[in-house]
């Protein structure tokens, strides 16, 4: 059942493309066959940057010559990383020039409906293993990913100060995921003021650090291009909000342990002292801790991993490499994001005695 929505949804999501698809200068073409490859005779003229010629015989997927099958040759790099598969759809680039001629070029795979295939399989794997709770955690991700798209993004993009927006996405994404996952209703506000104590917290480490270290927020090749094409955004506050967004994930499980060992605590003792569910929730946190900081860590270096690399091939020592503005701007994530770790332990302990011994009194006061 699972494999045939896979299916559906994939064809679905190719017909749809395949009747949006407005671009004028690009088309969508299977490629039946390739032809062969010629040397471009005037690959001298651009260096190291080699170029070749390929034939292929392609069929026109969409748009007005769409059924329709052509021989053509396209110009790429002779290093070229994307094969080309008989029987694979591709993006096909048509280049007009002045003189009447035209340029044809493979610009990418065509793969829409590959990955909402594969997106459609790991929800449904999730809904199927996990039943009622996997459909769950699906909705408050999905939830959560239409609001920083649909609000923070916009947001920022109109001139929107990152930091607070950002904040406040926090505070949405936390309270919808906990909506969701927790089932505890009386539970569900004190992760969300554990996430967003530690995001606070992780936002003045961030700005001390960009301060102490200068960092403009070009440090990145997406930075220096959106500096050039909106030169009023605050760079600097994009980096921090960057930092927090990244961080929910991590802090926000913090703080959903930590309330979880605590409800289940007051559950099993409703008349356990306020000092005991503190303690708890200390060390629940500081357990969880250690695999929270290795994930977030090691998130961030993985991200960056191509870029570590290539410094390192060019010969900088350990040393240099903590002085490079790319890695200090990776060493800021890293270290912002572990004091919101750490922040967002008490935050969330404090919140759950608060809140867990207003309850009780609550209760004590009505019988």
């Amino acid at each position: 059942m699972l494999a045939l929505i896979v299916w559906a949804v994939s064809a679905g999501v190719d017909r749809l493309v395949m009747a949006r698809w407005q671009t004028g200068d690009s088309s969508i073409v299977v490629i039946e066959k390739v032809l062969g490859t010629r040397k471009d005779p005037d690959a001298s003229a651009v260096g190291a940057w080699e170029s070749e010629f390929a034939g292929l015989a392609v069929m026109y997927r969409n748009g007005a010559r769409e059924g329709e099958r052509r021989e053509i040759e396209i110009m790429r790099l002779v290093d070229s990383r994307l094969d080309l598969i008989p029987g694979r759809s591709y993006l096909l680039l048509e280049d007009r020039f002045d003189d009447g001629t035209v340029q044809y070029s493979i610009s990418d795979r065509y793969r829409i409906p590959d990955v909402a295939g594969f997106i459609v399989f790991a929800c449904g794997a999730l809904v199927v293993l996990a039943g009622r709770s996997g459909l769950k955690a699906l909705a408050g991700l999905f939830l959560s990913l239409i609001f920083l798209i649909g609000w923070l993004v916009p947001r920022i993009a109109s001139g929107g100060s990152p930091v607070p927006s950002a904040i406040i996405s926090i505070g949405a994404v936390s309270a919808i995921t906990c909506y969701f996952v927790i089932s505890k209703k009386e539970l569900r506000l004190i992760p969300v003021i554990g996430a967003v104590g530690g995001a606070a917290g992780a936002s003045l480490t961030g700005w001390a650090m960009v301060f102490l270290w200068q960092l403009t927020g070009l440090e990145s090749d997406s930075a220096a291009l959106l500096a050039s094409t909106s030169p009023g955004l605050p760079l600097k506050g994009l980096l921090l909000a960057a930092v927090m967004i990244g961080s929910i994930g991590a802090v926000l499980d913090v703080a959903v342990s930590v309330t979880s060992a605590m409800g289940e605590l007051y559950a099993y003792d409703p008349a356990i002292s306020p000092k005991r569910l503190w303690q708890a929730g200390i060390g629940v946190g500081k357990d969880v801790l250690g695999s929270m900081i290795n994930t977030l860590i090691l998130a961030y270096l993985g991200s960056s991993l191509p870029f570590v690399v290539l410094i390192a091939t060019e010969g900088a020592d350990f040393l240099g490499l903590l002085n490079d503005p790319h890695i200090a701007q990776e060493i800021l994530r890293s270290v912002s994001g572990t004091v919101g770790l750490l922040l967002a332990i008490p935050a969330t302990a404090a919140a759950g005695v608060w809140l867990i011994s207003a309850r009780r009194r609550k209760k004590g006061f009505a019988s």
